[in-house]
C-alpha cells in the first residue's frame, strides 16, 4: 500500500510539472508579433492635431498672416489623447499574453488605465457606450492580471474574457486612422494641388518660379502619399492581429492541439511580413 502511495505521489508530481511546463510558444510567437505592430502606431507620424494645424497654417500664408494662436486645435488634441489611450490599452493586453503565454509577468501601470473614456463627439471621432464599455472592460482583464499574480494556467480565462472589447477596440483604432485620419489626408491633398493650381495660373510668376512650385507641390504629394500608405498598412495589420486572436479565442480550449499551432504560427508569421512592409514605407 505504502509503495502504491508512492507511486501515486510520483504520478501526480509529474502530470503537475508537465502542465506547468505546457508549452505555448505559439502563443507567445502570435501575441508578440501582434505587439510589435501595433506599437508601429509611434511611428504613423501624423495626428489630429497635425492635421488641424496644417490647415490652420495653409489658410493663414493664403490670407498673409502670421498669428499662428488663431489655430484651435483643441478638440482634435483631445482626440489624439483617445486614440493614444485606445490603442495603449490594446498593445497593453497584447503585451500581456505575450508574458503570460511564458510564464512571465512584469511590472505595468495600472493607474494609466483607471480612467475611463467618456461619450461623446470629440472633433474627428466619436466616443459611443460600447467604446467605453470595451475599453472598462479590457481594463479590467489587464489590472485583474497584473494585481492578482496571473500565469499559464490563467491564460485562457485572460483571453475568453478580452476577445470581444479587444476585436471592439482594435476595429475603433483602425476605423479612426484608415478612414478618420486618411480622410484628413485626402482633404490636405486637395487643398495642396488647389493651392499650387492657382500659383500655377498666376501670370506673375516666371516659368522657373512655377516649375520650383511643380517640385514642391510634387514633394508635399508624395509626403501625404506615404503617411496614407502607412495607415493603410498599419490597417492590414490590425485586421490581421484581430483575425488571429478570433482564432486562438475559438480554440482556447485546446491550445496545444497541432491545428491551433498551426493557425497561430501562420498568423504570426503573416504579422511579421505585415510589420517589414510598414517598416519599408519611407518616411
Amino acid at each position: 500500500m505504502k509503495k502504491q502511495l508512492q507511486q501515486l505521489g510520483v504520478l501526480l508530481i509529474i502530470i503537475v510539472t508537465f502542465s506547468s511546463c505546457l508549452n505555448l510558444k505559439h502563443v507567445n510567437d502570435f501575441s508578440t508579433a501582434s505587439s510589435e505592430s501595433i506599437k508601429s502606431f509611434e511611428t504613423l507620424n501624423y495626428s489630429f492635431k497635425q492635421s488641424c494645424i496644417d490647415k490652420c497654417i495653409s489658410k493663414n500664408i493664403n490670407a498673409l498672416k502670421i498669428n499662428s494662436n488663431e489655430c484651435n486645435c483643441a478638440l482634435e488634441k483631445v482626440a489624439d489623447s483617445i486614440t493614444l489611450k485606445i490603442y495603449a490599452s490594446i498593445n497593453g493586453y497584447f503585451k500581456g499574453l505575450s508574458k503570460l503565454s511564458d510564464n512571465e509577468l512584469t511590472a505595468y501601470k495600472t493607474e494609466d488605465l483607471e480612467t475611463a473614456l467618456i461619450e461623446g463627439d470629440f472633433g474627428p471621432i466619436k466616443i459611443e457606450e460600447k467604446h467605453v464599455r470595451s475599453y472598462s472592460q479590457v481594463a479590467k482583464v489587464l489590472m485583474r492580471a497584473f494585481t492578482d499574480t496571473y500565469r499559464k494556467n490563467k491564460i485562457k480565462e485572460y483571453i475568453k474574457d478580452a476577445n470581444a472589447p479587444i476585436k471592439e477596440l482594435i476595429t475603433f483604432l483602425d476605423f479612426n486612422l484608415s478612414s478618420n485620419l486618411s480622410g484628413k489626408l485626402n482633404v490636405k491633398k486637395d487643398r495642396v494641388k488647389s493651392d499650387y493650381f492657382d500659383l500655377l495660373n498666376d501670370n506673375s510668376l516666371s516659368t522657373i518660379e512655377k516649375r520650383n512650385s511643380l517640385r514642391e507641390y510634387y514633394a508635399k504629394l508624395d509626403e501625404i502619399k506615404n503617411q496614407q500608405e502607412k495607415i493603410a498598412s498599419y490597417s492590414k495589420s490590425l485586421t490581421k492581429v484581430a483575425e488571429g486572436h478570433q482564432k486562438l479565442f475559438d480554440d482556447v480550449n485546446k491550445l496545444t492541439s497541432k491545428e491551433i499551432k498551426q493557425a497561430l504560427f501562420q498568423y504570426a508569421s503573416e504579422v511579421k511580413l505585415l510589420i517589414s512592409e510598414f517598416k519599408k514605407i519611407k518616411e
